[in-house]
């Protein structure tokens, strides 16, 4: 997710499930399919998403939670989030066919299973008895148009349908839907999973996008009310597919406008969770009252993007240079509070492919002389950051820093999370930052490397690694795909135009007044959004 994908920008962050994550105060308020792989991952077995073992569960109450991170262009659009707070509103409202769990693996939700008859077919078959919010059964053709939405509208989702056949979309009866592809995809299905959140199921025929919409998903929550920028109110949903759950009454989602604000409203109880904190204010809220804070290990990243397009960026060993003089363990000390993993450049750690031997240590000297080499002894960059995901702008300030060493002078250009996520910055900026939610290593190649990604804030546009993506997705037999996926890291390690110094964990802190929430390796926040499971104790 921005934010989700903080959820980004993890997001995210990242946010970003992956994107991701805010704007008046307080006053005004199923089964488990398989981790990552490709047709390996395509498992037809099942379990029943269940409700919480907890011994005893009390119903009722009203849940407030809060997040800070906002756009500035809040939506109910589960098409269209980029934030970690859209994504809390569409995850609560929508759900999609799969998605990744607690534990970063892919989880049947609305699909009972998901079939490959070859690289380019795969058959879903959906779970009996689920209905919307309006009372219609979820159907085949629900499926089908909200794919079709997604690909004739190039909404985000579309980088996870990949070469979908959109006209031959068949539904083969009520309930199983024919997905053909004009080319191999198949990663299809951790496609899906690590990008639910862009990929919800609406029916047939909605417009979420219409004037005075009313949202209709089959989401543990139904619409109340939403006023961008500040807040949006919940009901549960009585008829809820999953038997128990929600167990709340109502959910309050609120966009704050710092983290400041955010631990202020939990500490003085007008809140009961919020997400997406610097190590600094978890630190604190560890110590106080009536208030448990929580660090997730995740796959999430914040990268440092440098766009290969423009110079000096352009030149590979400037990129070489600028990641050679990062102090890993030091960043994440420093800038991060001890809450991180170091990272070496790639990311997706939690893929069953990825490339463990990968290894990169701070290095003066070479970035010296690498820069040097490239006619940028003295360089001087600019970088954008923002206060848009946890560590984003205390990471730009130690790398700053840190560059000193190297003779490179990064000014910083620290904007709010609105002007950062505008269409003059984001994703143009020459040097800057972004953040994301744990996904498979394929599925975020798709969302952030190749020339028809959504977020292509490095410009990649490489034959190479395009290529190597293709061979991956026609490729059946693990062996051979791992050892491609193992050759398109080494490319990202030796040429891309990611710093990624740190895998950046998840830091929530909830009210003693409620359970049910838990860690998440997903990297989105709040255990994932999943506030069907929690209750008040």
């Amino acid at each position: 997710m921005k934010r989700s994908d903080s959820y980004g920008g993890l997001l995210s962050g990242a946010a970003t499930l992956g994107r991701r994550q805010f704007l008046q105060g307080v006053a005004a308020v199923g089964a488990v399919a398989g981790t990552g792989g490709l047709i390996a991952g395509c498992s037809s077995s099942s379990s029943t998403l269940g409700t919480s073992t907890r011994a005893s569960i009390k119903r009722g109450g009203n849940l407030i939670v809060g997040l800070s991170g906002s756009s500035g262009n809040d939506t109910l659009d589960p098409h269209q989030g980029l934030t970690f707070l859209d994504s809390a509103r569409a995850q609560s409202l929508y759900q999609s066919l799969v998605q990744l769990n607690n534990q970063a693996q892919n989880e049947y939700v609305l699909a009972e299973e998901i079939t490959p008859n070859s690289s380019t077919e795969f058959i879903i078959r959906l779970r009996p008895g689920v209905t919307f919010h309006s009372g219609k059964a979820l159907t085949a053709q629900d499926v089908i148009y909200t794919f079709r939405r997604i690909i004739s509208g190039k909404l985000t989702g579309i980088s996870s349908l990949g070469p979908m056949d959109a006209a031959a979309l068949k539904a083969l009866d009520n309930r199983t839907v024919q997905v053909t592809f004009t080319s191999p995809y198949a990663s299809f299905i951790d496609h899906l999973a690590s990008y639910w959140f862009y990929v919800y199921i609406i029916p047939d025929g909605f417009n979420p996008a219409a004037k005075n919409a009313k949202p209709d998903g089959t989401g543990p929550f139904v619409y109340q009310s939403f006023t961008p920028g500040q807040r949006s109110v919940f009901a549960r949903n009585p008829h809820f597919w999953q038997s128990g759950l929600p167990y709340v009454d109502t959910l309050t989602v609120i966009d704050f406008p710092s983290n400041t604000s955010l631990q202020d409203a939990l500490t003085t109880g007008q809140i009961h969770a919020a997400g997406g904190f610097d190590g600094p204010e978890l630190a604190a809220l560890g110590t106080a009252s009536g208030v448990k804070a929580l660090a997730s290990h995740t796959g999430a990243i914040t990268p440092f993007t440098m766009r290969v397009d423009k110079p000096p960026f352009n030149d590979v060993r400037v990129r070489q240079a600028l990641r050679l003089l990062v102090d890993r363990p030091q960043l994440i000390d420093s800038a991060l509070d001890g809450y991180g993993v170091v990272a070496n450049d790639v990311f997706s750690p939690y893929d069953p492919d990825f490339y463990t031997v990968l290894h990169r240590e701070q290095d003066i000297p070479h970035a010296k002389s690498l820069l040097k080499a490239a006619g940028h002894e003295n360089l001087k960059v600019t970088l954008v950051t923002s206060a848009a995901a946890t560590g984003m702008v205390a990471m730009a300030t130690v790398l700053a820093e840190q560059a000193k060493a190297a003779g490179v002078t990064i000014t910083l250009n620290n904007v709010s999370p609105s002007t950062f996520f505008g269409p003059s910055s984001y994703l143009q900026s020459p040097f800057s930052q972004d953040f994301y939610g744990y996904a498979t290593y394929l599925a975020q190649v798709a969302q952030s490397m190749l020339p028809t990604s959504p977020f292509n804030e490095t410009h990649t546009n490489d034959p190479t690694l395009t290529n190597f993506y293709n061979q991956a997705n026609a490729t059946i037999d693990p062996a051979a795909r791992k050892q491609i996926e193992h050759d398109m890291q080494q490319f990202d390690f030796d040429q891309g135009g990611y710093i990624i110094p740190a895998y950046i964990d998840s830091l929530d802190a909830y009210s003693t007044k409620i359970t049910g929430y838990s860690t998440s390796a997903a990297g989105a926040p709040l255990s994932n959004l999943d506030f069907e499971k929690w209750s008040f104790v």
